[in-house]
């Protein structure tokens, strides 16, 4: 069991990495738009068998707009609109009132509150944190729907995925086969102290790999300018935010007394939203940091 599952996690990452390297902008981002539309319909679905009421349809619809603005304006090209053009605000304002109204003017809705309230959890959770998957992919982009011709994004993107997943996979075998004091027995039972150090241990040493991968390879970009230490840190942090990821979801699962959120990938992993909950806020932690303490003059 042990074995497979590694060996399923490992080629899923592998795959994952190399549609990142070589697929062409327009169908990274279907294939990013399906996958975060099938995570939340996983959600959702959770949701109602545990009896709590929500708007799938609407809910999706409202993902499936925000991705596709996040892909047409990346956030130099959004500088080019009118001033005072807050694209962003306006949209999830006009998100949430067609809400609002497709709740109101619906007789059958005996539950408002609560029917508003999970329908907007699984977009903000879902599509509007994996949106920054699709910033991260087009970063230097000047020019709507543009993945940029150095695809140093698409590099970001593949460091990220690489990162967090192969510290899932480290954390699972070493859990397994020598963990003995548990993480957070309340939400996650199986976790361990000794699976979280092997999945961060994991993933600072694939964060340093990258990061030397990068330079050699003259791809340039922010992950270029990292020293060792910096690339130590920057694993240390994804590793600790996708565990995060990863208790969130638990969390959830555990609040509706189920055990995976689907049964759609082989060696006992569950669905496709327990396959990314780890990479679910991750993106924007990448996204803020790059921007923040290394700049897009890194981009070039």
């Amino acid at each position: 069991m042990l074995a497979r599952r590694i060996l399923t996690g490992l080629l899923v990452s592998a795959a994952w990495f190399l549609a990142l390297c070589y697929m062409p902008g327009w169908l990274l981002f279907a294939v990013l738009l399906v996958m975060a539309c099938a995570c939340q319909n996983e959600f959702y679905r959770m949701m109602r068998q545990g009896g709590f009421p929500l708007s799938r349809n609407f809910g999706l619809v409202m993902g499936v707009v925000w991705l596709t603005a996040c892909y047409a304006f990346p956030p130099l090209a959004a500088r080019a609109l009118p001033p005072g053009h807050q694209y962003e605000c306006l949209l999830l304002g006009a998100l949430a009132l067609g809400l609002l109204l497709r709740v109101l003017f619906d007789p059958r809705v005996v539950r408002p509150v609560e029917h508003v309230a999970l329908t907007l959890l699984g977009f903000f959770y879902l599509p509007f944190m994996l949106g920054f998957f699709i910033r991260v992919a087009q970063w230097g982009a000047e020019g709507c729907f543009e993945i940029p011709s150095g695809r140093v994004g698409v590099f970001l993107a593949s460091y990220l995925a690489l990162v967090v997943k192969l510290g899932d996979v480290g954390a699972f075998a070493v859990g397994m086969t020598c963990g003995r004091h548990k993480m957070f027995p309340r939400v996650s039972p199986k976790k361990s102290w000794e699976g979280l150090a092997g999945g961060l241990a994991a993933s600072m040493l694939a964060s340093v790999a990258m990061v030397a991968i990068a330079r050699r390879a003259g791809l340039g970009g922010p992950l270029g300018a990292l020293g060792v230490p910096h690339a130590l840190a920057l694993g240390l942090i994804l590793g600790l935010v996708g565990v995060l990821g990863d208790l969130v979801e638990s969390m959830f699962k555990r609040a509706v007394s189920i055990k995976d959120s689907a049964g759609l990938l082989p060696g006992g992993m569950g669905g496709i939203l327990d396959m990314f909950d780890s990479l679910i806020f991750t993106p924007a932690v990448l996204y803020f940091y790059l921007t923040w303490f290394v700049g897009q003059a890194g981009a070039a």
